[in-house]
């Protein structure tokens, strides 16, 4: 089973890389919220004022707000565009309670993702469940019972084991990276789950539905024709899984590693967010080499960042992108959201 306190072990134990390990592009990097030291808290403010603890994933809306999985606060905040932070749901103690922002609360969540309504919907990890956050911050348990396991059926009586990334496509269903599954389970938009793709067993075999096999999906993310992309964690690769439930390997040799290259000819170490822009690009935060990454969609890989602009990555987690295609990385080892402007 994943523990996220590894990741901060995996980003500082790695061995350094030399320049010819990576091609670095012109973006820079720089804080956009979050103190700025490392120093964790959970401060609400603008900018710099405010403060994290272990920020996981993160989603962005139509409007340019950003919505993070405050693991380490157990709490949902927001960042406007104009990096005014706030809590949008959460007490900031441990537990499955619903209600209205901080009437509600969570436990250590991972992953979130918004829809174009602005419901926000959670992985709630350690509760096993994925919570749905209305506009206005009144927070309910969308699927899930609480009690780890892998029931398909109603939402009310499915169950998840530490579901950490979540996603939602246009029609409105939810797709969750279930970690402890080794499955990608699907939501649909009526409220009955079933599992995409995934045997439950840890490998990393492609084919069509529960054929197929990962280790520790991390994140995920759904484009506009229904495919959906998967950071396989414990494999070190990133799949692709089309709307017919057929699973494939876009980038990844399965070793460790940092090499750029077409497919399998390249390499990651811990891979977690994952976005995607309007052509389909998807870009993920490879944590174990502290670098943002660049996947055509043929499957070509370059390091799109490799925190040699003003800032350093302490652990590159979710990754979101804007209209304009700035990204913005969660650094959960530095407690802050990054931005890598356009």
């Amino acid at each position: 089973m994943l523990l996220l306190t590894a990741l901060l072990i995996t980003s500082c134990g790695k061995e350094e890389m030399s320049p010819s390990d990576y091609t670095t592009s012109s973006v820079l990097a720089d804080i956009f919220a979050g103190s700025g030291s490392g120093a964790s808290g959970s401060a609400n403010g603008t900018a710099t004022g405010a403060s994290f603890n272990q920020p996981a994933g993160i989603a962005i809306d139509a409007a340019g707000n950003i919505y993070v999985a405050d693991y380490g606060n157990s709490l949902i905040r927001k960042i406007t565009a104009a990096g005014v932070v706030t809590t949008l749901a959460g007490s900031g103690t441990e537990g499955m309670v619903n209600g209205t922002g901080t009437a509600a609360s969570f436990f250590q969540p991972t992953g979130v993702a918004v829809d174009g309504s602005g419901n926000v919907y959670v992985a709630d990890k350690e509760n096993n469940v994925i919570r749905k956050i209305s506009a206005a911050g009144v927070v309910v348990t969308f699927a899930g019972t609480g009690v780890q396991g892998s029931a398909n059926g109603t939402a009310a009586t499915a169950t998840f084991n530490q579901p950490t990334g979540v996603a939602v496509d246009g029609s409105g269903n939810v797709y969750v990276a279930d970690n402890g599954n080794d499955m990608i389970r699907e939501i649909s938009a009526a409220g009955n789950v079933t599992t995409l793709a995934g045997s439950g067993t840890e490998g990393a075999v492609n084919g069509i539905g529960t054929a197929a096999s990962f280790f520790e999906p991390m994140e995920l993310v759904v484009d506009g024709s229904g495919n959906v992309y998967v950071t396989d964690y414990g494999n070190n690769l990133v799949r692709k899984i089309t709307t017919s439930g057929n699973v494939t390997t876009l980038a990844g040799s399965g070793s460790s590693g940092a090499a750029n290259g077409s497919g399998t000819a390249a390499a990651f170490d811990g891979i977690t967010g994952i976005a995607l822009d309007a052509l389909n690009n998807v870009y993920v935060s490879d944590n174990g080499n502290n670098l943002v990454r660049e996947i055509s969609p043929s499957g070509n890989v370059t390091t799109f960042d490799s925190s040699g602009g003003n800032t350093l990555f302490g652990g590159p987690y979710g990754i979101a992108l804007d209209a304009t295609g700035n990204v913005y990385v969660a650094d959960y080892t530095g407690n802050a959201i990054q931005k890598i402007s356009n």
